[in-house]
Parts: C-alpha cells; sequence; structure tokens
C-alpha cells in the first residue's frame, strides 16, 4: 500500500511537471486559423520547442500581445527577407502565396524594396487572411511574447 502511494504520488509530480514545463493546451478563439484551425478547437502546444527545435516559416505558435493569447502561422524568422511585388508576399525569394493582400504594413514594406527580419523577432499571419489581425496590424512579434508551437489539435465539439 505504501509502494502504491509512493508509485501514485511520483505519476503526480511527474505528469504535473510535464504539463508544466512541456507541454499546454489552449483553445482556439475566432477563425482567423481556418481551415487549418477552428474557434473552440484545443490546441497542444509545446512550450519548450524553441529548445528542441527552432521555429520555422509555416509553423503555427502561440504568443502573448497586450495580455491576450493569439495562434498564427509564423510567415518569416529573423534573418529572412521579406519583399512585396504587385500584391504578392516574397520570403526570401519565393511566393509565400496566391493569395493577393495588403501585405506592405508588414515591416512597412514598400513595393519597390524589401526588408530583412529583425533579430527575435517573428512575422506572424492567419491563414485566413480576410478574417485576420496578424503582423499585418501589430508589426513583430518579439521571441520572448511566443508562448510555444503548435504540435497538434482535436475538436471537443460532439454533435453540433
Amino acid at each position: 500500500m505504501k509502494r502504491g502511494f509512493i508509485y501514485l504520488s511520483f505519476l503526480l509530480i511527474f505528469l504535473l511537471l510535464f504539463r508544466t514545463f512541456l507541454f499546454s493546451s489552449y483553445v482556439v478563439e475566432g477563425r482567423s486559423m481556418e481551415p487549418a484551425l477552428h474557434d473552440g478547437d484545443r490546441a497542444v502546444v509545446s512550450v519548450m520547442g524553441d529548445l528542441l527545435q527552432p521555429l520555422e516559416s509555416r509553423d503555427m505558435i502561440f504568443f502573448r500581445m497586450n495580455e491576450e493569447t493569439f495562434v498564427k502561422r509564423v510567415l518569416a524568422v529573423p534573418g529572412d527577407y521579406l519583399a512585396v511585388h504587385h500584391r504578392y508576399l516574397y520570403v526570401n525569394g519565393e511566393r509565400y502565396s496566391d493569395t493577393k493582400a495588403d501585405y506592405q504594413e508588414l515591416l512597412n514594406i514598400s513595393e519597390s524594396n524589401g526588408q530583412v527580419v529583425p533579430e527575435k523577432c517573428y512575422i506572424v499571419l492567419g491563414d485566413n487572411l480576410q478574417e485576420s489581425a496578424d503582423s499585418r496590424t501589430y508589426g513583430c512579434i518579439a521571441e520572448n511574447d511566443i508562448i510555444g508551437k503548435v504540435i497538434g489539435h482535436f475538436d471537443l465539439k460532439f454533435n453540433e
């Protein structure tokens, strides 16, 4: 009986540390990440991800800004080169998407010249550009505002 209590205590402490320092979960709010994530989906976030594997373009992340939590897709990481040509966005010389949009607000890029993403700065976009407030609205996401990388998600809505 005493041994069982010790094992159970160890397991609970391990699970608490595992959840606190390695993974967390967040509920997606809004439509800015559709079709990848939907309002009400629960996302599993690796909070130690940057130590294990650095963030890359197209990773989905959760971050904090003005005491709110957001989820967006990483468009560009420090050192990447952003340019806009005929309302198309290019990252390191490759077209990011076939969607035309007003990308000039990203780091104040003009149509005639691009810009390198500064150190400890990440540029993010929502997948649903028409429904997203993202780096076009609030600029660079500081590295220390990033909570973690989305490693999975699931829908908790049953028979709606």
